[in-house]
């Protein structure tokens, strides 16, 4: 039985009673640790790898932010907000088996509670605790390319250093959160790439794609391949995007802050990301890209939800799904995601960009300029419905200096090859066209009924309006104590 609520004029979306499972209950015996590749660096020299990654196009991280470190805890280790459940809003609280309650490692015993001020420690966190049930509090500021306590910096030497030693890999059933330091500042990384989940073959050497397919063929749940990390939760840290020190080639860097990337039911929320102190516009010469995106959800994963943040100074800034028909096997009827209560500000594309992916956009505030000079910060575009995704955008609001009205679908909201598109209740406004309540829906058919979906969790639905104000004041690293 479905049902919809009023509170406060506030619309209220709930689904069926069921039983919620936890989400650590999903976590079998066989899932792999993806994380002795990462975190230890090699310093190898730069190398062509598959014909790409030219050693010419090698550039250190030209400038280097104020480092925050810290080697005290404010808090004397008094836990707060770090044993919190996620909340029942959103995608992350979902599965094909029904209501699933996101724990991360809220039930972590006392030995498996750590705190941590350098990116060694971090990793030694991850490797000691393995799949078990784990907090782990950053304070201060975390970047691989320093060593010894703080004490010695060497920036990354070639694309295998970055990838592997610039990498930390989050396994399941984990918390990771920033502490606020001595001086109120949030968590900070920098230079240093998270990873939740990785795309693996059944053994050592397999294929990745034949495996999986071979498993579905077999008539067996993909829910149940053994390779998904599962259950993590991420909250209230500040991420810079790594520079790339080797990218790709001249359009195409590697390294994004965050990817999620075959992994279900995951939480992330109050991050506030960007480039940091070094824009794409630090760039010279032939490889003028150096950054990846910001938070990418990839490879089939599924039941994620992203919240309360901040995305500012940054291009490419959210994939869900990064291929198109190629990426059927793994990515087609997953990629559930719900984003809201996020403030893109000064980001510039992908808001986010869709392939697949069933995702759900309510109440979030997007700010920028399509006049600003300042290439780092120009609106190019918002949320693209790209192939084969399906989405429900809702009571959004678009502050966009310098566009027009008529210029708002194309621009801020636009789309192709999508089997389902639904947009309605937003405000936009601009210099150019004062305020304007658009529903949004930009000319799109709506989805045959086939593809018509319902979110089937509790959410609050606020008016756009009410975002301008209520967004800023919560989203973001720093706002958890």
């Amino acid at each position: 039985m479905k049902s919809t609520l009023f509170a406060a004029g506030i619309l209220l979306a709930s689904s069926a009673h069921a039983a919620t499972i936890n989400a650590a209950s999903l976590t079998g015996p066989s899932t792999p640790l993806q994380t002795a590749q990462y975190g230890v660096r090699n310093y190898s020299a730069p190398v062509l790898v598959d014909g790409l990654h030219d050693p010419a196009s090698y550039m250190a991280a030209p400038a280097l932010p104020v480092w925050q470190f810290a080697s005290g805890d404010p808090t004397g280790g008094v836990l707060t907000f770090e044993r919190q459940t996620a909340p029942a809003t959103g995608w992350h609280s979902w599965s094909r088996k029904g209501k699933v309650l996101v724990t991360g490692g809220s039930a972590a015993t006392a030995n498996r509670v750590y705190t941590v001020y350098n990116g060694q420690q971090l990793v030694a966190a991850i490797n000691e605790a393995g799949n078990d049930a784990k907090i782990i509090r950053v304070i201060g500021h975390i970047d691989l390319r320093w060593s010894e306590n703080n004490t010695v910096f060497r920036e990354y030497t070639s694309y295998a250093d970055q990838k592997y030693g610039g990498s930390i890999s989050i396994p399941s059933n984990t918390t990771l959160v920033g502490i606020n330091d001595a001086q109120g500042r949030p968590a900070r990384i920098t230079g240093t790439a998270l990873l939740i989940g990785g795309e693996l073959a059944l053994t050592p050497g397999g294929s990745e794609e034949t495996d999986f397919k071979n498993w579905i063929a077999a008539g067996k749940d993909g829910d149940d391949y053994p390779t998904w990390t599962r259950n993590v939760i991420v909250r209230n840290l500040v991420i810079d995007t790594p520079w790339d020190v080797n990218p790709e080639d001249s359009a195409n860097a590697y390294a994004d802050g965050v990817t999620v990337s075959r992994a279900q039911n995951i939480y992330l929320d109050h991050i506030t990301m960007s480039d940091g102190d070094t824009p794409e516009s630090m760039a010279t010469g032939t490889f003028k890209t150096r950054h990846d995106g910001a938070l990418d959800v990839v490879r089939g994963s599924d039941y994620v939800t992203i919240s309360n943040s901040v995305f500012n100074k940054h291009h490419k800034t959210t994939l869900v799904g990064n291929g198109d028909s190629g990426r059927a096997w793994s990515d087609e009827g997953r990629l559930h995601v719900t984003f809201s209560g996020n403030w893109w500000d000064g980001a510039t594309t992908r808001l986010p960009l869709n392939r697949y992916g069933q995702v759900h956009l309510f109440n979030n505030l997007i700010t920028g300029s399509v006049s600003t000079t300042n290439a780092d910060i120009k609106f190019a575009s918002g949320t693209d419905a790209r192939y084969r995704s399906n989405m429900l955008l809702e009571n959004n609001y678009y502050n966009i200096t310098g566009l027009k009205l008529s210029e708002f679908c194309g621009k801020a909201i636009k789309g192709k090859d999508f089997i389902g598109f639904r947009s309605s209740g937003h405000i936009f406004t601009s210099d150019k066209a004062g305020t304007n309540a658009v529903d949004g829906q930009c000319g799109y058919a709506l989805p045959a009924a086939a593809n018509l979906w319902t979110p089937p969790y509790l959410y609050a639905l606020q008016t756009a309006t009410s975002t301008l104000t209520a967004v800023p004041a919560a989203a973001g690293a720093g706002k958890l104590k």
